[in-house]
């Protein structure tokens, strides 16, 4: 027989909104204030035009998630999970999750949007919009009052517009910060759960679990660790059916989810390892560590402090009342991720992880239990005097004498609340006249060879181009270089991971023979000198951005086909598309990357690996049986 589990026997019914509507109004306030600093940051007057016209967000990694949004949205529409087949960079690479992970939540709000790429920036408003409304409904779930939810939502608001959450936004980290929200949420309605489930509750346990997975599954891996416990400390209180509904929620989730993770699992080889050495020297002291990843402030650390101890304080509150299991997971939850945040400074492969962005979702774990913890000085004060009308105000009184050393911190916090840094949307007139160029003195049938500048002001713009000019390129996709088809790629100082320098003429004559490159952009003096020494390389016009570059032209004849004949009517991430084809020796080569997932028409022809012994990535071949007047290859399962 199924017992209902409570925190406190015999507890009055909760206070909720509906008995106090003027703490509804001040949410809604909250609510309305975060809308206008969601506005103020794709437009200072607060317009809704630059929200739903096509500009991009320019800012960190935004561009490179929003052209992979569009092609997992694509994707998941073909029914191919969100993996595909993209020929516009590196000689074509698998879009898949694992590179790159953080364009999922992108990937949801194109195929939401109907792939228009407007639908990327409202989703991004909408993220920032639910985060007060997020932060109170998790204060109720626990069972706290509607003050309470009203202060975390507000204590939220300031978190969120802070340095911390903002760099992870700014950067493109949406999938850490929504994972993390998401399970701020998850928590509660465990607890919830625990104490009075129902099917509203269950079914809010599932959707959070399948946005959960979703958004990081890594992070949400470690989450399901940090359940345990919770899990063992109320296991004994439940019935079966109590126990059958955790576990549905929980494998619902991950099977709902199974699809893209297979091919996560199965991609894992592209991406560059991560060296794990357990005796790696020490990166930087914990000092060190609380000046950069936690903060870039005064104001921030303050905050942080403030906000970790009134959490733990709150969760102390919290046990004390007898809401164990909200205590203990949300403390639990506030108290480890900080430690795993600063073992990053220990020991630099948990970086490399993403470990220091768990400080900010430590944060999150705190908001509620510190808006406990005020609201309990407020009771504690109310009981010691034994009258409401002296312990509020003393209360009022304690807080301000305590903010007065802080003034100028809050006003900081407070003003960045109100008016977030703004956006940068769309292309600079240099980068519009860039592709100006690249459309008007460029040809399709070759590639442009990109020099990758990793300390350019706006590093993943370029990523915009293939969109932008309907040329393929070498080059360009991931300045960070991780994954292994980044191997092709022209820095200042190397080209391929051999040193510019030890390139004669002839190897670079058959480096782009073998990437059929038409056209190269240098940016710097180094790379424009050794191009310029290059017979074949005819310099076109200068181009600028953020710096003076060239525009150069390979003359040769360019090819796709590197053996054999063949005309290309067709290559984009749907298919490619050749006719006329005559193979030399029984074979096709095209200069193209070779991976598994590719299904061709007709079935007699054979798709083989074409090994090069500079590039780590084979590139197509194709054994026909003789003369084939059509042949058409896909991707997907």
């Amino acid at each position: 027989m199924k017992t209902r589990a409570t925190d406190t026997p015999g507890e009055a019914a909760e206070v909720g909104f509906v008995r106090r509507p003027y703490l509804g109004l001040v949410l809604l306030a909250l609510t309305l204030g975060q809308a206008a600093a969601t506005f103020d940051q794709y437009d200072p007057d607060r317009s809704w035009r630059p929200l739903c016209d096509a500009r991009p967000v320019m800012d960190g990694r935004h561009p490179l998630h929003l052209y992979h949004g569009l092609l997992g949205a694509k994707s998941w529409r073909d029914g191919n999970r969100g993996s595909g087949y993209d020929p516009a960079f590196q000689a074509g690479y698998p879009k898949t999750p694992v590179f790159d992970p953080g364009s999922r939540p992108a990937e949801l709000f194109l195929l939401v949007g109907d792939l228009r790429p407007e639908s990327y920036k409202i989703g991004l408003a909408f993220c920032c919009l639910i985060v007060p409304l997020a932060f109170a409904a998790a204060a109720r779930l626990l069972g706290l009052h509607p003050g309470t939810a009203c202060l975390a939502a507000a204590l939220a608001q300031i978190a969120w517009w802070g340095g911390p959450v903002q760099r992870l936004f700014l950067a493109g980290d949406l999938d850490w910060l929504m994972a993390g929200l998401v399970a701020v949420l998850h928590t509660a309605l465990l607890v919830r759960y625990h104490r009075d489930g129902g099917p509203l509750v269950w079914f809010g346990l599932l959707l959070t679990a399948v946005l959960g997975w979703f958004c990081h599954p890594v992070l949400w891996a470690g989450f399901v660790l940090l359940f345990g416990p919770f899990y063992v400390l109320v296991a004994l209180r439940h019935g079966v059916a109590w126990h059958l509904g955790v576990v549905l929620a929980w494998g619902g989730a991950l099977l709902a989810n199974w699809g893209w993770l297979a091919d996560w699992l199965r991609y894992c080889w592209i991406q560059r390892p991560l060296l794990i050495s357990p005796s790696e020297e020490l990166q930087k002291s914990v000092s060190e560590w609380w000046a950069v990843d936690v903060g870039g402030g005064h104001a921030d650390q303050v905050f942080a402090v403030l906000l970790l101890a009134g959490g733990l304080l709150g969760v102390v509150g919290l046990i004390a009342r007898r809401k164990s299991a909200a205590g203990l997971t949300f403390g639990a939850t506030a108290v480890v991720l900080p430690l795993l945040s600063v073992g990053s400074s220990l020991w630099g492969s948990l970086v490399d992880v993403g470990a220091p962005k768990l400080f900010v979702i430590a944060g999150f774990f705190a908001v509620v239990p510190c808006a406990a913890c005020f609201v309990e000085l407020f009771r504690v004060l109310i009981w010691a005097t034994r009258r409401r009308a002296v312990g509020i105000p003393l209360g009022i009184l304690m807080l301000v004498a305590g903010a007065a050393p802080l003034r100028d911190d809050l006003q900081v916090l407070f003003d960045r609340a109100v008016q977030p840094r703004p956006l940068h949307l769309g292309l600079t007139v240099e980068q519009q006249t860039v592709v100006k160029a690249l459309r008007e003195s460029t040809r399709p049938d070759a590639r442009i060879l990109w020099e990758e500048r990793p300390r350019h002001p706006a590093p993943y713009w370029p990523v915009l181009l293939p969109g932008q000019t309907q040329r393929a390129f070498l080059g360009g996709l991931d300045p960070g270089d991780g994954v292994e088809h980044s191997f092709a790629r022209l820095t200042a100082t190397s080209l391929a991971g051999r040193p510019l320098a030890e390139w004669s003429d002839s190897d670079l004559e058959e480096f782009c023979h073998r990437y059929n490159i038409g056209h190269v952009v240098c940016w710097t003096p180094a790379v424009t000198e050794r191009f310029s020494r290059w017979s074949l390389a005819e310099p076109l016009m200068p181009v600028q951005d953020g710096g003076n570059g060239w525009l150069m032209k390979i003359k040769r004849s360019p090819s796709f086909v590197l053996k054999g004949k063949a005309r290309i009517v067709q290559l984009d991430e749907t298919r490619i598309a050749l006719t006329d084809l005559e193979p030399e020796d029984g074979v096709v080569v095209l200069s193209l990357h070779h991976h598994d997932g590719f299904h061709v028409a007709p079935s007699t022809v054979i798709i083989e690996r074409d090994t090069d012994p500079y590039d780590p990535i084979p590139f197509l071949r194709l054994r026909l049986p003789g003369q084939v007047l059509r042949l058409t290859l896909t991707w997907g399962e």
